[in-house]
């Protein structure tokens, strides 16, 4: 039981240097071999995180995500281990989810699993990372992330943990990833911070919102920020307490809107037109990831040079399945990965951006034409990444 013995466990690892964990985010998927292959005969069903969608029958929302961090005793914390493992069309999103909410959490490292080639993959298997949909998105994503482009939250939540009740297994209020009976928006009244000895429950969108805090200490006490400023639970939707996203979980849509990052990833076109404080987008795409940010370190309202990037779905040339939501594999395809054309309307909101260049640019990054200018343009089927500046 994690909140029992994972406490214990978190406890003797505050005698190291840092926190560290692994984490996946899969639907379900069965067959003989596949926890760690793909294989003609197996089933599967394909999950976006973006909708909580449960697969228990008597459970509507599932919020167990590897992406959600707690920072234990202060320490840094790293994910050594984390991907959404095929099989899955809704891969798209991983890169984004965990650059912002990454940086929101502080979390202190990524290390997508697993690659051990020296180029890019040449065919999709259970934990591809170096395809289109992972380090195809490194670009834009990483570069948020390293340069701290979406701003660290405020706190909601710090715990501690008497280490006698720990000793003698009584458990923990949080642990990630888990998914645990949301605590009650009656139990703190509405916009305001509760102090007490100790919390039963925590909701599991806290992480969301801001950074949740726990530590082991001699005394037990929790404080809790109410959460209904951030949540609303009619709408699905929670917005972090800097500002700069929000999830959307009944469109499946979460929106990054930051001054030197903006862009949205789920699903685009049921969202319809999307209006960011500097990016306009619109897309035609069922699902995929469109994100711009400053290359310069200035705002993007007045930044020179900024990095346009999108994403879609990939798969396996000759990738066969039959059925539908539960699918069943009958070729896992051939050496090649194919991307689903890309399409969509971007305008940049700026007084001077019809002075602002847009040249595509190949996959490793070189000018492949010119595009237009940001006032208005169409995106390429086949072009990832644009480069716009200021002429």
């Amino acid at each position: 039981n994690a909140q029992i013995l994972g406490p214990l466990d978190k406890l003797t690892n505050t005698a190291a240097d840092f926190m560290d964990r692994h984490g996946y985010f899969v639907g379900p998927h069965e067959g003989e071999r596949a926890a760690y292959s793909l294989n003609p005969g197996e089933t599967y069903q394909d999950r976006s995180a973006l909708t909580f969608k449960s697969f228990q029958p008597d459970q509507e929302f599932d919020f167990d995500l590897p992406i959600m961090d707690v920072r234990y005793n202060g320490k840094p914390s790293t994910i050594t281990e984390i991907n959404w493992a095929m099989p899955n069309r809704f891969r798209a999103e991983f890169p984004l989810l965990a650059a912002t909410y990454g940086a929101l959490q502080g979390t202190d490292g990524f290390f997508f699993f697993a690659t051990n080639d020296i180029q890019w993959q040449s065919t999709l298997n259970k934990f591809a990372i170096a395809s289109p949909t992972g380090m195809g998105q490194f670009p834009a994503t990483a570069l948020m992330y390293r340069r701290n482009l979406i701003a660290p939250g405020q706190p909601v939540a710090d715990v501690t943990l008497a280490v006698d009740e720990v000793k003698t297994l009584r458990g923990a209020p949080v642990t990630a990833p888990q998914n645990l009976d949301e605590f009650r928006a009656q139990d703190i009244p509405a916009g305001q911070t509760l102090t007490r000895d100790r919390v039963q429950s925590l909701d599991p969108l806290a992480f969301l919102v801001g950074k949740v805090n726990l530590r082991f200490g001699q005394q037990a006490t929790a404080q809790q920020v109410e959460l209904s400023k951030w949540r609303d639970r009619g709408a699905q939707v929670v917005r972090s307490n800097t500002g700069q996203l929000q999830w959307d979980y009944r469109q499946g849509l979460m929106t990054v809107n930051a001054p030197q990052a903006q862009g949205a990833t789920g699903f685009l076109r049921q969202s319809g037109a999307i209006t960011l404080d500097t990016l306009n987008l619109q897309s035609d795409l069922d699902y995929g990831t469109i994100l711009l940010v400053a290359l310069d370190d200035q705002p993007l309202q007045t930044s020179r040079r900024m990095l346009l990037q999108v994403m879609s779905e990939e798969q396996n040339l000759g990738w066969k399945t039959t059925g539908s939501p539960q699918k069943m594999i009958h070729s896992t395809g051939n050496f090649a990965i194919a991307v689903r054309s890309l399409s969509g309307l971007i305008a940049l909101n700026r007084p001077d951006a019809r002075k602002l260049k847009v040249t595509a640019l190949d996959l490793n990054g070189y000018p492949a034409g010119k595009v237009g200018h940001a006032r208005r343009f169409q995106l390429r089927s086949a072009t990832l990444y644009y480069l716009i500046t200021q002429e």
